[in-house]
């Protein structure tokens, strides 16, 4: 199937996509199917599993399991040039 629409509605859509971590055609076919009443429910997640006691406990167990010696990135390594040279 091929749909045109118009550039500023396509940008949004991408956007939105973008910032939920989807691929537009993902995106798109999540909201189809949540339209037509076949969207699969979500897992719930393990912070909404956990009292927020234990949750937070977790957390810093997971935190406290990582190397304090890795060393930090530079500036240059999370600037937007150094993650995506080709969209400065």
């Amino acid at each position: 199937m091929t749909w045109t629409i118009p550039p500023e509605l396509e940008a949004q859509v991408q956007q939105q996509a973008f910032s939920e971590g989807m691929t537009l055609e993902s995106w798109l076919q999540q909201i189809l199917l949540r339209e037509l009443g076949r969207a699969e429910t979500p897992a719930p997640s393990l912070q909404d599993q956990l009292s927020p006691e234990e949750w937070v406990r977790q957390f810093h167990e997971w935190a406290e399991s990582h190397d304090r010696t890795t060393p930090l990135l530079s500036d240059e390594a999370v600037s937007r040039g150094g993650i995506n040279p080709d969209r400065i």
